[in-house]
């Protein structure tokens, strides 16, 4: 059974599920994939997706009663992506953004393209773990700086950050497989979730993933990453990373 903590199924609120109909579907398509738990994570952003916290908790029990009809036998809870910025924390503080299942986890990303940051992103994060916050970095492995220098993200981890890949990045043909085998070598992945996005585009299914990591790394590193870590999130307890490593530069020898 697997946990999903990143995902656009909540209808009509961002790039995600369309309507009520393609939200049932696609929870469909995770109940029979074995998702037995979903946080939904619609996008927040200032400038296009404005999902505040009171906007978006109609929407979340109209769907968990669309589940009730259809004997969908999934969890739901409520949470949200964050395009972070330097507004993030005072937005946070006025509650007007979710966290994860009101717990202490944020789920954030940034721009791809790291020479568009417009701050320094590891002083945001800091300033959010000063806040309490235990920050979640929605996938690394889309990001320029990653595979510009992977270590940035054994100095994000080590910093108290935690990072979560798509699941879709373990198939051997995706671009960003070798990054994420580099990582997932290292000990700095912590969760993988679909970011899924409709039935075809990044679908509401994590099990060739899972049986991906526990062909490749085990059966335990295979249940911290597809359930047990992100059951800690719903439950707002600590996680434990253990030993993290910096990942090896090639040498080119001429």
């Amino acid at each position: 059974m697997y946990i999903d903590i990143h995902n656009h199924v909540l209808p009509e609120v961002d790039d995600g599920a369309r309507n009520i109909s393609e939200a049932i579907n696609l929870l469909k398509q995770a109940e029979q994939d074995g998702i037995e738990k979903l946080i939904l994570t619609p996008h927040y952003s200032e400038n296009r997706f404005v999902n505040e916290k009171d906007s978006i908790i109609k929407p979340f029990f109209n769907l968990k009663q669309a589940c009730l009809d259809n004997n969908i036998n999934i969890e739901l809870y409520l949470g949200s992506e964050i395009l972070l910025s330097p507004n993030t924390s005072s937005l946070l503080k006025e509650r007007k953004i979710s966290t994860l299942n009101d717990s202490k986890y944020l789920l954030v990303e940034v721009y791809p393209i790291s020479s568009y940051w417009l701050f320094n992103l590891k002083e945001e994060l800091y300033n959010l773990s000063l806040d309490g916050y235990k920050v979640i970095l929605a996938h690394p492995e889309r990001y320029d700086v990653t595979h510009n220098n992977p270590n940035f993200i054994y100095e994000l981890v080590n910093d108290g950050h935690y990072m979560q890949i798509n699941v879709n990045s373990l198939k051997p043909k995706h671009p960003n497989h070798k990054i994420v085998r580099k990582l997932l070598d290292a000990n700095l992945v912590h969760f993988i979730a679909s970011d899924a996005h409709s039935l075809h585009s990044r679908p509401l299914e994590l099990s060739y993933g899972y049986d991906f990591l526990k062909k490749n790394y085990g059966k335990d590193y295979a249940d911290k990453l597809f359930y047990q870590n992100q059951l800690c999130v719903i439950k707002n307890e600590n996680i434990e990373k253990g030993v993290i490593s910096k990942i090896r530069k090639k040498l080119f020898f001429f």
